[in-house]
């Protein structure tokens, strides 16, 4: 009786599929997030001016200790009559690019949250973190956190098998954009992924309240400071403050209403008006965080957009495909103007940054459009969880709208604001449906789901494995091991592909379209002792006529021109003579398969490669 008693309470205390499939992701992604971003910048506490560069969160760190907001001072004799004109753009603010200046003052224009909370503390400790310092904590806590509130979440569904839990957290973990944004270590990336561990951590917070029917003073307050402090690493993410709605309609009837109102919009109010206050100390204007006087020249626009930007905007948001490439990962994003059916208007960038659409990059978001009406018709299905998930969902969307409405273009690391917000009701829609509906009707739903989380998962990894060209021996790892995959792409296109042209000066292009499924750069400029790598993608053995058209460069010239070295996959180098600059045809063997063929001067005069096509 004794070892029976036992044995149940054993039960009892071992945590249920639910939570062991989700610690299982969690555990994952620790281990994914922290290998990736080792890649954009090692890991250390103690970086300084010798690692070649001082972030720009550090000097925000360094002039909040010396109780100042600005981060360098330049007289104005240095800095000529029109700094921010980029035709005279003095090369003193060349390292401050991407910073804000007003007057004599160079200002950092992301969010000083992240700064106040995690890197002051550490410098008074000594510390001096990279970039990758400051974006794991916030990653792996943010996807916590979320991962919290769905299994807050499937305990109020509930029904569902274990396998569905685990991909929705999945989904969770590698749609969420993160993933994308950990290939970076610039400032602009960390200020996202800060925003995005702040508001996970309020979402939780408020929905675990909401199905407890109670909280503690102190619970409250941080569920309204993690919104003020997301608002605080991202503006455009004050929208959370909505979901502070359905936590106090949830405690009215338990609380005194003064009480709520106290705890619940205080800490959010005062982080907004201390934004405030900083942007009006630096800017003049409570609105303006440094857009306007960007040394970039990017900021040219209003502090409020235009009402003409929302179209475009919202189309690069949700609809921008992926573009299809013969290399590994297969997939990568392209600007979304090609894709857009409408004229621009006339202020819109024509140069966007690259994008991916929500609901082609994710396209599990598309059950959204049933969860209006699962709150409508059964809100018992959503459990307590009803109003919340709706507040949730309407902050993403507005989100994106503001995104839209304010910036004349769309960049993929922007939709982390809000793609975890609208996953979270796309996911619970998903799991409603398959758990109350029968038949052939629930296995449908579960199957198309999973079919488009899956999609989701292997969308957000290709982008998560961008940049790895830097690491020639793991990039040429990963594309080996998956040259069948290529192989057979060339195979159905019927001949082989220029894949990919890699040199240290490359000449980049416009964007080819989808039906391209080769390199995007053209060319490059080669100096002596330097090189142009051509990945070619052959479906056969065959011979080949590479073609390229050849000019000199004067600049980089030390001997005599007129000859190229091709060497080829089997370590064979041939010599090309030409006599002639332009078009010039170069016979080549590639083998079936991925072939690396490695394009140089012969002679020690550099020279300019350009519109470089295979022939038959």
């Amino acid at each position: 009786m004794h070892t029976l008693t036992t044995h149940r309470r054993m039960r009892l205390q071992m945590p249920d599929r639910t939570t062991l499939a989700l610690g299982w992701v969690f555990l994952l992604a620790a281990a994914f997030f922290t290998w990736r971003s080792i890649f954009a910048q090692p890991l250390s506490l103690h970086l300084g001016e010798s690692a070649g560069e001082s972030p720009a969160y550090n000097q925000l760190d360094n002039a909040f200790l010396h109780l100042r907001l600005w981060v360098a001072h330049i007289p104005a004799q240095l800095l000529g009559p029109e700094p921010l004109n980029p035709a005279r753009r003095p090369a003193v603010l060349a390292p401050y690019i991407d910073y804000a200046l007003k007057g004599e003052y160079v200002y950092v224009t992301w969010g000083p949250a992240p700064v106040l909370i995690l890197l002051v503390p550490l410098h008074i400790l000594g510390f001096a973190p990279s970039a990758s310092i400051t974006m794991i904590p916030f990653a792996l806590g943010g996807l916590g956190f979320a991962l919290a509130t769905l299994r807050v979440l499937l305990r109020e569904i509930g029904g569902s098998p274990w396998w569905m839990p685990a991909l929705a957290g999945l989904t969770l973990m590698c749609a969420s954009v993160v993933p994308y944004l950990l290939v970076s270590s610039d400032t602009y990336f960390q200020a996202v992924v800060a925003g995005y561990g702040f508001a996970m951590a309020g979402i939780w917070l408020a929905v675990s309240t909401i199905v407890r029917r109670r909280a503690s003073m102190m619970r409250l307050i941080s569920t309204s400071l993690c919104f003020g402090l997301a608002t605080g690493s991202r503006p455009t993410l004050i929208v959370t403050a909505l979901i502070l709605a359905p936590v106090y309609a949830s405690l009215r009837e338990s609380r005194s209403r003064r009480s709520l109102v106290g705890t619940l919009g205080i800490p959010f109010g005062v982080c907004v008006l201390l934004l405030a206050a900083y942007d009006q100390a630096r800017f003049g204007s409570p609105l303006n965080y440094g857009t306007i006087d960007q040394i970039n020249g990017a900021g040219g626009h209003p502090i409020l957009g235009e009402l003409g930007f929302i179209p475009p905007g919202l189309w690069g948001y949700l609809m921008t495909p992926p573009r299809l490439d013969v290399l590994f990962p297969f997939l990568s994003l392209a600007p979304f103007q090609p894709s857009y059916p409408l004229s621009l208007p006339t202020s819109y960038s024509r140069v966007s940054e690259e994008t991916g659409g929500l609901l082609t990059m994710a396209p599990i978001a598309i059950f959204l459009i049933w969860l209006p009406w699962l709150w409508r018709r059964h809100p018992e299905t959503l459990g307590r969880l009803a109003h919340v998930l709706l507040a949730i969902v309407i902050a993403g969307i507005i989100c994106m709208l503001l995104l839209s409405y304010e910036f004349a273009g769309t960049t993929e690391r922007y939709e982390a604001d809000y793609t975890g917000l609208l996953l979270f009701g796309a996911l619970a829609a998903w799991l409603v449906l398959s758990t109350r509906t029968s038949g052939r009707v629930r296995r449908a739903v579960r199957a198309s789901g999973a079919v488009l989380a899956i999609w989701s998962c292997i969308a957000g990894i290709a982008l998560s494995v961008q940049g790895f060209q830097t690491h020639d021996q793991l990039w040429r790892t990963l594309v080996n091991a998956g040259s069948p995959v290529s192989t057979a792409m060339a195979a159905i296109v019927g001949h082989p592909i220029l894949a990919e042209v890699s040199a240290k000066w490359a000449n980049h292009t416009t964007f080819r379209g989808y039906a391209n499924l080769g390199a995007i750069v053209s060319g490059a400029v080669v100096g002596p002792g330097e090189q142009i790598d051509l990945t070619i993608v052959s479906p056969s053995s065959r011979e080949v006529v590479l073609t390229a058209e050849v000019h000199t460069a004067p600049s980089l010239t030390t001997g005599k021109p007129g000859e190229i070295s091709i060497a080829g996959p089997a370590a064979s180098i041939e010599t090309y003579r030409f006599s002639h600059e332009g078009t010039v045809g170069f016979p080549i063997h590639v083998r079936q398969g991925v072939n690396r063929f490695v394009f140089s001067p012969a002679t020690g005069r550099g020279m300019e490669v350009v519109d470089i096509q295979i022939g038959s």
